[in-house]
């Protein structure tokens, strides 16, 4: 039986009919693990549990959790209880969880012990944040402003009653209906909360589900945490489809090592992360002494990859295809590119770009139901071959910025169709290259432009052509002034071992950039150092690096 086609809180119920039975695992976590049926039970017993809370629909309710089984259940309870869920972060500084909880008018909150004394202390900092009811503490007798009647434990959770789809006290939601708002995790600055509906997420799901061919065989991996936009394709995606979840404990993750041998034990079929981690596990984690034949599909997002360590990492994987997936959480993904044979071709050349050797994946072509454009400076469509801003339109979009009109209008760019009718595209600031084959070629933010000597330098680009140096693992390019007041571009690097970064090598990597770049984007400086700080979604955390090179 398929369930509703336009609604995520339906995906439970649709994965566990693609699975084979219902007593088949829907998830894994270290050494917790759940069934469809276990799923669908506990899905309807937090729904409830919310319900009797007083949580009604459209009601933001947050998520401040570390990586479970209850995290998943988390979601899906939340949306069946008519409500939308909001991640935040639980190692998040409180002064940016206070902001998220305020902002977005949060009175229930779903956690667990282990978070009991953060929470016990914020709110006791932040009497005035409204929170009313936590779900999932064992104890909230002594936590300010907390009603102990309403805030349950899990154990109590799943001693309730559940309440399943269709049932007459269940709010009633329709595809326009928020389902989630996700902030960015900047350290600075106020957060932006990006808005989701059913439609939009339920999209995306379907979409990626049928891009990758997920189905009931598959076990994905999920290394991100909820509050990272790309945990949506196990938690929507691989649920929808009927794909094993396998929810990576937070402990492998700093664990280079245990995370490999989880991921064999576990036989995941899929991995999507960030490049950063990919090389953690190749240099720290023996990925190349393991065992994942199982593995079908290899999805790098998020930062742009070196084609040095990819091809090292697509040696350890010869059985599998390799696709880059980039889109912004605004839109989620909104480009395809599957480019095994491409890359594995490098070693006779890098793949070209129009008239130049880029040393980068391609962002590939639109998704489907996608539309893509450049435009320049005057927001004119770039016709052809050619460089410009990405603009995007998509059924996986946004809504909005939550309580940010001033940032939706900026963001949105609203463009008159056939017609006459009016159609919104998102601005995602990035520069794209169009190339002759019809390839899209990502250049660098618009905001991350510099000048160097009168010149304007895209610094990913840069980052990119120094990445495939030999020697170097990872780089961050940036700016800094030298003794007389002049830009000058500085390159700080991680190596690989065996690799002194000493006069003679950085000749030789500067000789090399010069045979690909122009003279005023090579890098004056380099810089060794023994790694890179992270933003919490994993990346590397290239603005505090960058300042840092500023001064």
């Amino acid at each position: 039986m398929r369930h509703h086609t336009y609604l995520l809180s339906h995906l439970v119920l649709n994965g566990r009919d693609r699975a084979d039975r219902v007593d088949d695992l829907a998830a894994v976590c270290g050494d917790e693990s759940v069934t469809w049926a276990g799923l669908e039970r506990r899905v309807g017993q937090l729904a409830a549990a919310l319900n009797d809370a007083g949580v009604e629909r459209g009601d933001r309710v947050g998520i401040h959790l570390h990586k479970s089984i209850e995290s998943l259940v988390a979601v899906h309870g939340i949306w069946r209880a008519g409500a939308a869920y909001v991640p935040i972060d639980a190692l998040a500084p409180p002064e940016l969880m206070a902001s998220i909880i305020d902002d977005c008018g949060i009175e229930v909150l779903v956690s667990h012990q282990p978070r009991r004394r953060g929470l016990a202390k914020l709110l006791a900092a932040r009497p005035d944040l409204g929170i009313r009811a936590v779900v999932g503490l064992d104890d909230a007798a002594d936590i300010p402003g907390l009603d102990p009647a309403s805030s349950l434990s899990w154990g109590d959770v799943y001693r309730t009653d559940p309440v399943s789809l269709g049932s007459p006290t269940l709010p009633v939601n329709v595809a326009d209906d928020l389902a989630y708002v996700m902030y960015t995790s900047g350290s600075t600055g106020r957060p932006k909360g990006i808005m989701h509906t059913h439609r939009s997420g339920l999209a995306y799901a379907t979409m990626s589900a049928e891009l990758y061919g997920l189905g009931p065989l598959d076990r994905v991996a999920n290394f991100s945490p909820l509050h990272f936009d790309m945990s949506t394709f196990e938690v929507f995606s691989a649920v929808g489809a009927g794909a094993r979840v396998v929810l990576i404990p937070e402990p492998h993750l700093r664990m280079p090592a245990s995370l490999t041998q989880y991921l064999e034990q576990q036989r995941v079929t899929t991995l999507y992360t960030v490049p950063s981690l990919f090389q953690a596990m190749m240099t720290r984690g023996g990925l190349a002494e393991r065992d994942l034949s199982s593995v079908r599909w290899v999805l790098p997002a998020g930062e742009v990859y070196a084609p040095g360590p990819l091809q090292e990492l697509m040696a350890v994987f010869p059985q599998a295809r390799f696709g880059n997936v980039y889109g912004p959480a605004e839109v989620n993904q909104c480009t395809y590119s599957d480019f095994t044979q491409f890359y594995r071709e490098l070693d006779q050349g890098l793949a070209r770009s129009g008239t130049e050797a880029l040393p980068v994946i391609p962002l590939g072509e639109a998704a489907p139901d996608a539309e893509l454009e450049l435009i320049d400076e005057h927001n004119r469509t770039i016709e052809g071959p050619g460089t410009g801003e990405l603009i995007v339109r998509t059924s996986t979009m946004m809504a909005g910025y939550w309580n940010r009109p001033d940032l939706s209008a900026a963001g949105i760019l609203r463009r008159t169709g056939p017609g006459g009718a009016g159609r919104r595209w998102y601005r995602t600031g990035d520069l794209v290259e169009r190339t002759a084959e019809g390839q899209l070629v990502f250049h660098g933010r618009r905001d991350n432009q510099v000048k160097v000597r009168g010149n304007r330098v895209e610094l990913e680009m840069v980052e990119a052509a120094a990445g495939s140096l030999d020697g170097v693992d990872q780089v961050v390019v940036g700016v800094a002034a030298d003794s007389d007041g002049e830009s000058r571009l500085v390159a700080r690097v991680t190596v690989t071992d065996g690799v002194d970064c000493d006069d003679v090598t950085i000749k030789q990597w500067r000789s090399a950039l010069a045979r690909s770049l122009p003279p005023y984007a090579v890098p004056v400086v380099f810089e060794s150092v023994d790694g890179f700080p992270k933003t919490p979604s994993g990346k590397i955390d290239r603005r505090t690096v960058r300042e840092s090179m500023a001064g």
